[in-house]
């Protein structure tokens, strides 16, 4: 049988998807990936693979501000991290992200972290700024997040949508924003090289010529530094590879849409 110039065999559709071949099966068998049998082998028609695809790269809304359950669950959050009650706060955010939670029920990285952790984390660092708390409430409740998040780290299987850099510049010492950036983008199944934070610009630089990078991220939370991590951002560019900019405001899910975006104007 003559099959039509846009059929795609399953190992295409693995290579343009960048995912493993058993995963594209898994797709068509599940009813996922339309796709029909011609000569004993599954072929995807082109409109239906970019159809997908499209949906796909979509990221799923977040939860409306305030939701209930993740109300609920930021304020459990806030106890637990003002009084430094570690084992609470891990068993919590773990509960939530759990893989055997029901589709209803489940939490992504990015939710958790902007709906669970990030406003507790602003009510503690308000307090201290307030003179209602002291500095070690703050550095300890930020201490523990930082520590969950490293082990909440997600490895997700089969092939990377790319690789990425995330960091802060010089000057700029808060690590816990380029956790948070990196382990949503782990998530959303990127290779990520997380170099924390305070970076000189001329390592970063260095880093992205002598690594193969779809896109660095530079985070921002101390507003003195901004500027230098857009000028380092533009250097990097010159060397060749794609960089965005973090800051104040500017939600995780926004961050892995800029991504996906600047990796596709790269390909």
């Amino acid at each position: 049988m003559d099959l039509p110039a846009d059929a795609l065999g399953l190992d295409d559709v693995a290579e343009e998807a960048g995912v493993h071949y058993q995963t594209v099966y898994r797709w068509v068998r599940s009813g996922k990936l339309p796709a029909d049998v011609v000569d004993g082998r599954y072929r995807v028609m082109r409109h239906d693979f970019d159809a997908f695809i499209s949906a796909r790269r979509t990221p799923k809304r977040p939860p409306p501000p305030g939701a209930p359950r993740l109300k609920r669950a930021a304020e459990t959050m806030h106890n637990a991290l003002s009084t430094g009650d570690e084992t609470s706060a891990r068993d919590l955010a773990c509960a939530l992200v759990a893989e055997h939670t029901s589709i209803a029920e489940h939490t992504s990285i990015a939710e958790l972290v902007e709906e669970v952790l990030a406003p507790p984390l602003r009510r503690i660092g308000q307090d201290w700024h307030d003179g209602k708390t002291s500095i070690w409430v703050e550095r300890r409740a930020s201490a523990i997040t930082e520590r969950i998040l490293g082990e909440l780290a997600p490895r997700p299987r089969g092939r990377r949508r790319g690789s990425i850099m995330v960091a802060a510049v010089a000057g700029d010492r808060h690590s816990l924003a380029t956790t948070m950036a990196a382990v949503t983008l782990r998530d959303n199944n990127w290779h990520v090289h997380h170099l924390g934070a305070d970076m000189p610009s001329d390592e970063l630089i260095r880093f992205c010529v002598e690594h193969e990078l779809d896109v660095a991220v530079l985070t921002v939370v101390n507003s003195d530094c901004i500027d230098l991590a857009h000028v380092t951002a533009a250097r990097i560019r010159e060397s060749g590879t794609r960089a965005l900019v973090g800051g104040p405001g500017r939600t995780l899910h926004e961050l892995v849409q800029m991504v996906r975006d600047a990796a596709l104007e790269k390909g």
